[in-house]
């Protein structure tokens, strides 16, 4: 019996399909958060912990690796011993982080990614926005030019696992608070995330401009919609010294109010010395409140700018400071920085300083730890509005299979 030369092609296409669903990667972490704490009802340290397992997945769809469909899903206990309320102080959550289908095409002049699904992203600054969202994002180069576009929705997000920030003085998203502490997977609050990027790398000198328009326009009956528009700029000043610059201009509105105008201007130079993976860093960040034309930023995703017993979000604030790193041995980081933090409510004050010394350690290719502490020590004029003095020992590790 004889094979026609179509059934030959269709089987060898089978097998080979097969052979790359059977090539799926898996994997797992398990890993371990401990804090202690002091808050702003006791100056006692106060135990938070979490545990968690995350599951992961990931096969090709063709032979170098480059589309390929992954996911991954995370269970997490909590001991929050903050909580005044005992029955509220053990938390469970149940997530799925990845969920994502990536397509890769190489052309002549450049690339095309597609991503689909729930996968992490971040806007231009790194600070507005930087959470999972359920959507898609296309990203293409073309001869130098790289240019992206992303798309997501929120309200299938699990609110236990992603804060995001609501108008009021930039309380964190409360929905169905109650749930919260009973249910393992909680609705986030409902946004149309959108974003375009345009960027020039090495476009002269080997510097690199961008461009980026975000939008949040919120789902929810009571509406605080929010927009932003960036320009970036980094690139080196003399090797091996480097800089970035950039400034986004936020305009807010709240259940139909007025437009309020915002601005977030950070900057950083950075020098990388030739000795044991060292780098330095001169960093300044301004987050305006009501200066001129200014009122208050209003950021997307909670974000921690000033450890501070308010874990104050980026808004209403001045700080500048210096970091450091180092790597002594090859399995081993060490790493600190100071910030001098200034209240920008309205006029431009001192109102604290803050430190923090840590170390990462890969003790093997699976297992990892990590310690950081940190004390921000305030003056009491500027404690409602960027918080009281606060110590933190933070403890992470990791153990991957």
């Amino acid at each position: 019996m004889k094979l026609s030369f179509k059934k030959i092609i269709s089987s060898a296409a089978i097998l080979s399909a097969a052979s790359l669903l059977f090539a799926v990667e898996t994997g797992g972490l398990i890993s371990n958060d401990t804090k202690l704490a002091n808050t702003d009802e006791s100056n006692s340290l106060k135990l938070t912990q979490k545990n968690g397992i995350n599951l992961w997945f990931r096969t090709p769809l063709n032979e170098d690796g480059k589309s390929y469909f992954t996911g991954e899903g995370a269970f997490r206990t909590e001991y929050d011993d903050t909580v005044v309320n005992s029955d509220q102080k053990f938390k469970l959550a149940l997530d799925v982080n990845l969920f994502k289908l990536v397509l890769h095409k190489e052309l002549d002049s450049g690339s095309i990614i597609f991503s689909a699904g729930r996968f992490f992203n971040n806007d231009l600054t790194g600070i507005i926005y930087a959470q999972n969202g359920d959507g898609a994002k296309l990203s293409a180069t073309f001869s130098g030019v790289e240019i992206s576009a992303f798309a997501a929705f929120t309200g299938l997000l699990n609110a236990k696992n992603v804060t995001i920030l609501e108008e009021k003085e930039h309380k964190k998203d409360e929905v169905n608070l109650i749930d919260k502490e009973k249910n393992l997977y909680v609705l986030a609050n409902k946004y149309a995330i959108g974003a375009v990027t345009f960027s020039l790398p090495h476009i002269f000198a080997s510097q690199t401009i961008s461009l980026e328009g975000f939008g949040a326009l919120s789902l929810e009956s009571t509406k605080f919609n929010r927009f932003y528009a960036t320009a970036a700029l980094n690139g080196p000043i003399v090797s091996p010294i480097f800089y970035s610059l950039s400034s986004t201009f936020g305009f807010a509105s709240y259940d139909g109010g007025d437009t309020k105008t915002g601005n977030l201007t950070q900057g950083a130079i950075l020098f990388y010395p030739n000795f044991k993976s060292m780098s330095l860093s001169l960093n300044g960040l301004y987050a305006s409140g009501k200066q001129g034309s200014f009122d208050r930023f209003s950021g997307f995703t909670s974000g921690t700018a000033i450890n501070s017993t308010k874990d104050t979000e980026y808004s209403s604030l001045l700080k500048t400071g210096l970091s450091a790193t180092i790597k002594p041995l090859s399995n081993l980081v060490f790493l600190a920085g100071g910030d001098l933090v200034f209240d920008a409510i309205e006029d431009i004050k001192y109102a604290g300083i803050q430190y923090l010394l840590g170390l990462n350690y890969q003790a093997v290719s699976d297992v990892s730890l990590g310690i950081n502490f940190s004390h921000y020590i305030g003056k009491d004029d500027f404690a409602e509005s960027i918080g009281k003095s606060k110590t933190q020992l933070k403890i992470n590790a990791a153990i991957a299979f």
